[in-house]
């Protein structure tokens, strides 16, 4: 024999299951990057935007967040305050926001996501200097009058170890 309103209280259980495995389910597949090591804020896009797209027309995509990817060039040697990310053919500076998280001096070569927004701007000749000092095999001598540069503000980055297994850098 069923009590009145027994089969309505199974009714719900049984959807508040469902939406429980639902949900359990979605929060397995919420990332479709690799894993790595996370810097900043974490990322919280998941489709990238060709960097060499950004590079060449940097004006439509100023003031939205973007996902980029790419390989890291160069990173700033004295606390790894910027780095610059390429995909072989572009390349761009890349600074975090509000100074407020940095990336291993030795991250040069990983690849890596970045979230933040781009800018195109011009800096002076001591600031391009300044830059090319902390390179890696930097010459300070080369940099000639003021440079116009695409740069980004990331929040945040991911590291992906050189050899893609997702296992986070030192």
């Amino acid at each position: 024999m069923t009590r009145p309103g027994a089969k309505r209280s199974r009714t719900g259980a049984w959807a508040a299951i469902l939406l429980l495995l639902a949900s359990v389910a979605g929060a397995e597949a919420e990332s479709v990057l690799p894993a790595g090591a996370d810097y900043g804020v974490g990322l919280t896009l998941e489709e990238s935007t060709p960097l060499q797209d950004v590079v060449s027309r940097p004006e439509l995509y100023a003031d939205r967040a973007l996902l980029v990817k790419g390989k890291i060039r160069d990173v700033c040697q004295k606390k790894g305050c910027w780095m610059v990310l390429s995909d072989g053919e572009s390349q761009m500076r890349i600074r975090f926001a509000d100074y407020g998280f940095f990336v291993p001096k030795d991250s040069s070569g990983k690849d890596a996501y970045v979230e933040g927004r781009v800018a195109v701007k011009e800096i002076s000749e001591k600031e391009a200097r300044h830059y090319e000092a902390e390179s890696i095999d930097g010459d300070p001598s080369k940099v000639h009058g003021p440079q116009r540069v695409v740069s980004f503000t990331a929040t945040g980055v991911r590291l992906i170890s050189a050899d893609g297994s997702g296992t986070p850098p030192r």
